[in-house]
């Protein structure tokens, strides 16, 4: 196995881990709508925080020294994505500025957007700024991609920068739905791949 191959993280890397996506993250409007005081350091700890939980879970991929990151819920996991997010709360809120609130409420709101049905959820998609546009973030969405199908599932996505729908369009993904968070919050853009199933 190639060190550009995805390989699945565990806990050693998670300093790397959050470094990696929280880099990537800093301009984020999911990330800055909630906490839009955070320092660089503090959404490196928020992922960081997320990413226990994740590793221990068996969902996170990552490409060489963690150059890249993406986290791939399952079906299973998807279907708890609620109560796997509320596990971070209680640290995460010490991050914020507000006890959590505004985080609190847009994460309830974008956990009730993901799908019933099941499907792999393309959670956190992260590359380091200086590796970005070399194909690393590709391989890790193809990656998870080959999974939902071999499961004859569609994967599914929620963005808040318009930039990334046309990348994920180039994967098959397409929108379903387009909503503005409640309290003049960010404009996320939810999108779905069709199931297919990979021929044996």
């Amino acid at each position: 196995m190639t060190a550009d191959h995805p390989q699945l993280a565990g806990p050693a890397d998670i300093d790397a881990l959050a470094s990696t996506i929280g880099d990537a993250f800093v301009d984020d409007p999911m990330i800055r709508w909630p906490m839009p005081r955070a320092t660089p350091a503090d959404i490196r700890a928020l992922f960081r925080i997320v990413m226990v939980v994740y590793v221990e879970l068996g969902v996170v991929w990552k490409i060489g020294d963690c150059t890249g990151a993406a986290a791939w819920l399952p079906p299973m996991s998807t279907q708890m994505f609620s109560e796997l997010e509320e596990r971070t709360r209680p640290d995460i809120n010490l991050l914020t500025d507000d006890a959590g609130v505004r985080y609190a409420e847009f994460w309830d709101w974008l956990g009730a957007h993901v799908p019933d049905e099941p499907c792999w959820f393309l959670d956190i998609l992260g590359v380091r700024p200086e590796a970005q546009g070399r194909g690393v973030g590709r391989r890790l969405v193809e990656h998870g991609l080959r999974l939902a199908a071999a499961a004859g599932l569609p994967a599914f996505l929620e963005t808040g920068n318009e930039r990334n729908v046309t990348y994920y369009e180039s994967f098959g993904f397409r929108i379903v739905d387009q909503q503005q968070a409640p309290g003049d919050g960010p404009t996320i853009w939810f999108m779905q791949t069709s199931a297919t199933r990979v021929r044996p």
